[in-house]
């Protein structure tokens, strides 16, 4: 059997529901040079002391991210625990992370902590091998665990589980600050100073730097003062990985568009919708909200609407780049489904940040 060839997604089970290694696998052939699936499930309990690693199990996953308060969750089947196990998962159970991606890798030049390229004695630059498409897709806490059987002989444990949930949900602020802040300033007193603290990933350079001409008072929910901004300077926030971010639709992207196209991942025919296209890759960890991403190599299904439709049409981007609004991990260990879903807007909004800045179900500000 060839690895570059083929790859190994699937194993029988024994009887207890743990995989069989002298199983035969059931094998595919994904495109864009990627085999081998990876993944692990961790569930861990209250104090990280302890994490039960289900990976060897039939699992399917869905992670969900998009934008406002409860846009980030995961729901996660786990399949033929024995009793002691499951009782252990429901009772401590706290925490769920999934990483998910293939196990091809590639070999980059290593750099030091200012992003310079390291070099040995003979004044060569030194590479290393890193996963090609493999990482972290969630990780959040659980916050509703249930039991059912599926058939006469699978026994199924689903946990539900958010990310960023204690911040936004569980948390409270009481902080009175002197006059002078500004958006940036009032994000990072929220953010530091509540009694749960986010970490903050990124705030968008373009918030107002008009500052308070008077002390502020913070108090009770810190989750209105974030989302307070927010309004005030046309942002969304999300919070992924436990980390916040702030972004505005205007903002000028520092990174490169990542390129898909049928080579590399791209599955099916992408489709137009009212505020942009949807389109589903193969499972990418690398995908984030508002990453930019350049369709290549496939036209996009262009949709069509009766004349007594009031809702506007947003046009196609004339590059067909466009930056993630939503999107969807979805993965069966044991199953055909590895991939991620995803809605994308052009980019900046142009043709649909008016519709977007109206639509509170859309813009994640609460207007």
């Amino acid at each position: 059997m060839s690895l570059l060839g083929d790859a190994m997604i699937m194993q029988q089970k024994k009887g207890n529901g743990e995989a069989d290694p002298n199983a035969t696998p059931t094998l595919v052939r994904p495109p864009g040079g990627l085999w081998l699936r990876k993944w692990k499930i961790l569930v861990t309990d209250a104090q990280d002391n302890e994490a039960l690693n289900v990976s060897d199990l039939h699992c399917t996953f869905e992670v969900h991210k998009g934008m406002g308060r409860d846009g980030c969750y995961a729901v996660a089947r786990i399949y033929n625990l024995t009793a002691q196990t499951e009782n252990k998962l429901v009772m401590d159970g706290d925490r769920l992370i999934i990483e998910a991606g293939y196990q091809a890798k590639a070999r980059k030049q290593k750099t030091d902590a200012d992003g310079n390229p390291v070099k040995d004695a003979s004044g060569k630059v030194e590479t290393e091998e890193v996963d090609l498409q493999y990482g972290k897709i969630f990780d959040g806490q659980i916050i509703w665990p249930s039991r059912s059987r599926e058939t006469n002989v699978d026994y199924v444990l689903t946990l539900v589980a958010i990310d960023g949930d204690n911040p936004l949900h569980k948390n409270f602020i009481a902080k009175t600050v002197n006059r002078g802040l500004n958006a940036r300033d009032a994000i990072n007193v929220v953010a530091n100073d509540s009694e749960v603290k986010t970490p903050v990933n990124r705030i968008s350079d373009g918030l107002s730097d008009q500052r308070y001409p008077r002390a502020k008072v913070f108090f009770g929910d810190p989750y209105k003062y974030v989302r307070d901004e927010c309004r005030g300077n046309q942002a969304s926030f999300h919070i992924e990985d436990g980390m916040l971010n702030i972004d505005r639709l205007q903002d000028v992207s520092p990174d490169e568009a990542l390129v898909v196209t049928p080579a590399n991942g791209l599955v099916g025919t992408p489709q137009q919708v009212q505020f942009g296209v949807t389109f589903k890759v193969l499972l990418n960890p690398a995908i984030h909200l508002f990453t930019k991403i350049q369709i290549k190599g496939v036209q996009v299904n262009e949709s069509s609407s009766a004349p007594t439709q009031n809702a506007k049409q947003a046009p196609l981007d004339p590059d067909w780049i466009y930056q993630v609004m939503a999107l969807t991990h979805v993965g069966d260990t044991r199953g055909n489904d590895w991939y991620t879903e995803i809605e994308g807007i052009s980019r900046y909004g142009k043709g649909s940040l008016p519709a977007l800045l109206g639509n509170s179900g859309q813009n994640g500000m609460g207007v």
